[in-house]
Formats: structure tokens, C-alpha cells, sequence
């Protein structure tokens, strides 16, 4: 039996692909997108910017995810900024096809609604960081979820195979950049954070999640 990512990378396969670089924009804020968009390889970073400048990061997108559904389910403009935090490749399907496709593949239309249903919870838990954790506790609880993703296991830790910047730490926990690098510094005076390179590297998560569970014991068991 093919398995439900299979089904979604056979419908996809059948349109044409589009590479970019990283750092090229996929889509912009306001633009009427072109079709959905399939990553077939890489990640994607969605972000808003206000009237400021400012940047505030919302998610990051892996192979097999597709995108802007918001606008496919329920017509929605399109407000954010989808731009390729690696190297990506794309497939990018009409709108009509998609939703024909989840219409005739229920198996398929009932895991998009529980990512979809998923990344509404993150949205939540996202905004109590926000307003209630100071920015020490924000910078910990991103390096985890970026280990989470894109860690993998190397002799003295885990390594990142894709690190955040400092001035996209700032963009993800609400803050400016150089507030952003004294929460990156604090950990590496603790030894709970390396960089080697551009990359960095958690020596242990055990102890980074007890760093955590000190500044908010009920952190851990919330999430």
C-alpha cells in the first residue's frame, strides 16, 4: 500500500520543477500566489514584517510540506513572506488540481487537516512565548525545536545542519538582534551552546532542557 507521503510526491511529481537559491524569494507578502507549492527538497522560512521593518519568524517548512493552504481551504490573501532558508526545489501544482486532489484522497485530506490542526497549536504555544517568557527562556526553547528538526548526532553533541542566525533568533523570539547575541553568549558561558563555524552544536539536550526546567519547571511538562 502506498503510504500517505507517497500519494502526495506522485501528485506533485507531475509538475514542473522550480529551483532557488538561498535566500530567493518564493513568494511575497500581498502577491496572489501562483499555484501551491510543494518543497521537494530543502526549507522554507514564513515570516510577516510590519510597518516598522520589523521581522517576526513563524515557521519553517521541510520536504513534503506544501503551502499557502490558508489560501487554498479558505481563500484567504496571502500575508506572509515564504522565502528558501537552504537551497529548495519545488513543484508547484494549480489550485484547482490540489483541492481536487484532497477531495478524492481522504487519507490524504485527513493528515493536511491534522498538520493543519498541529500548526494551530504551535501558533498558541508561539504567542504565550511571546507575551510571557523572557528572552533567555525564548532563545532555549528555539535552539531545542531547531534540534528537534535539523540536529543530528556527532561525537560532542548535536549538530545543527541548519543554524539560525542571530538576527533570525531576534526574528523568532520577538527581539532585537543584539539581545538576540547576548542569549546565544549566555549559553556558551554555560557550555550548553557551541558554534562550529556557522553551525551550532547543543554538547547535551539533557542539560539544555534542565536549563530550561530551572528557569520554568512547568515548562517541560506543558509542552
Amino acid at each position: 500500500m502506498i503510504d500517505i507521503n507517497q500519494k502526495v510526491r506522485n501528485f506533485f511529481s507531475r509538475f514542473t520543477l522550480i529551483l532557488f537559491k538561498k535566500g530567493e524569494m518564493i513568494l511575497r507578502a500581498e502577491d496572489q500566489p501562483h499555484g501551491v507549492y510543494y518543497i521537494e527538497k530543502g526549507v522554507v522560512r514564513q515570516y510577516v514584517i510590519n510597518g516598522s521593518g520589523e521581522t517576526l519568524m513563524l515557521q519553517l517548512y521541510r520536504a513534503g510540506s506544501f503551502f499557502p493552504m490558508t489560501w487554498v481551504i479558505s481563500d484567504a490573501p496571502n500575508r506572509y513572506f515564504f522565502e528558501a532558508a537552504s537551497p529548495v526545489a519545488i513543484r508547484r501544482a494549480p489550485r484547482a488540481e490540489v483541492e481536487r486532489f484532497l477531495l478524492l484522497v481522504p487519507d490524504v485530506y485527513h493528515d493536511f487537516t491534522k498538520r493543519l490542526l498541529t500548526g494551530i497549536s504551535g501558533l498558541w504555544v508561539r504567542i504565550e512565548q511571546l507575551v510571557l517568557d523572557s528572552a533567555y527562556t525564548k532563545t532555549i526553547l528555539l535552539i531545542l525545536y531547531y534540534a528537534g528538526k535539523f540536529g543530528k548526532d556527532v561525537h560532542d553533541g548535536v549538530l545543527f545542519e541548519l543554524s539560525p542566525t542571530h538576527r533570525e533568533i531576534a526574528a523568532w523570539i520577538g527581539t532585537t538582534r543584539e539581545t538576540a547575541s547576548l542569549q546565544v553568549e549566555a549559553l556558551k558561558k554555560k557550555k550548553l551552546l557551541r558554534t562550529r563555524g556557522r553551525q551550532f552544536i547543543v554538547p547535551s539536550l539533557i542539560a539544555l532542557e534542565k536549563e530550561l526546567t530551572l528557569i520554568r519547571p512547568d515548562r517541560l511538562s506543558r509542552e
